[in-house]
């Protein structure tokens, strides 16, 4: 019984947690009553933080003392200013890992392009949307931050362990590195291409 009592007690001190403790979302649209229509379905799971356009999010993102928390950022695409995919380009460099979802009435080729090679966007929600399953998307987007913030750091971790020891253990993790480092140099000329145009036919 009193195993029982224990078992239960943790489950409910592990549940108490995860309410305590609640990702940030930012949502930015230049409307306020898109504003509120979002914020309504998403508070009582997340930390919000709203923003009219594109440089009053930047500026909110380059005014936090932790950008590694903020989990989702979901913006319109037609706002005055900036555009969301504009917005999520110059998001991307501050905001890494956090995933990126573009809300739109406009769908078009253009748009969806841009969207997926200037901003990275995780997903596309088109207008109107159903508040289920925009709920149920941004949760998504979410526990994909989580996971791949909870895997690296796993793999800090291993690395921690491992890399004052040789051996096979050494000589992976190095390869592991090199891997990273030729992703990344890769990705920046990758970028720096797109910043010239050179990418697309004239």
């Amino acid at each position: 019984m009193a195993i029982f009592k224990q078992e239960r007690l943790a489950r409910i001190e592990s549940d108490l947690a995860q309410r305590v403790f609640r990702h940030t979302v930012m949502i930015v649209d230049d409307k306020d009553s898109n504003v509120s229509v979002m914020a309504a379905i998403l508070r009582p799971y997340f930390h919000l933080i709203e923003a009219n356009d594109g440089q009053e999010a930047l500026a909110l993102v380059d005014d936090m003392a932790d950008t590694g928390m903020l989990a989702c950022v979901i913006s319109d695409h037609r706002m005055p200013k900036m555009t969301g995919v504009d917005l999520f380009e110059q998001v991307l460099p501050r905001l890494p890992h956090a995933r990126r979802i573009l809300v739109t009435g406009y769908l078009d080729l253009d748009a969806i392009v841009d969207a997926i090679n200037k901003g990275e966007i995780y997903r596309f929600i088109a207008k109107p949307f159903d508040a289920a399953e925009f709920l149920l998307t941004v949760r998504i987007a979410v526990a994909s931050f989580e996971s791949q913030r909870q895997l690296a750091q796993f793999h800090q971790e291993l690395e921690a362990q491992w890399s004052d020891r040789s051996g096979k253990a050494a000589e992976l993790l190095a390869g592991v590195r090199q891997a990273n480092e030729e992703v990344a140099t890769l990705d920046a000329e990758l970028r720096a291409l797109r910043g010239t145009g050179q990418d697309r036919p004239g």
